[in-house]
């Protein structure tokens, strides 16, 4: 729990009773069951396997919960010149951009 913890920080999501949520919309669920990561996302409901903690958070990240087809992921990095991101994020970026273009 303290790992999901952890990576719902670093994107500011809130974990509540039922799942996790960002600015009270809920993104889906998040655990561990015998040493398999995995991740629920509000609109499918099943429950799918992740190699790790980072990557299921990262999942629920990219999920588009906005009116106007923006996801979280790219408010993130709205305002960043692309000079600016890490490693880390033009990983995340790069990877949003293969999610959105298949």
């Amino acid at each position: 729990m303290a790992h999901i913890f952890n990576e719902c920080q670093n994107y500011g999501f809130e974990i509540l009773d039922d799942g996790i949520y960002n600015n009270g919309v809920k993104l889906g669920q998040v655990g561990c069951t015998e040493g398999n990561w995995w991740v629920k996302r509000r609109y499918s409901g099943q429950q799918q396997y992740s190699n790790s903690v980072f990557d299921a958070v990262q999942s629920l990240s990219m999920m588009d919960v906005s009116t106007d087809g923006k996801s979280i992921f790219d408010e993130y990095f709205l305002d960043q010149p692309l000079e600016q991101l890490t490693g880390d994020k033009l990983q995340r970026l790069l990877e949003r951009t293969e999610l959105v273009t298949a």
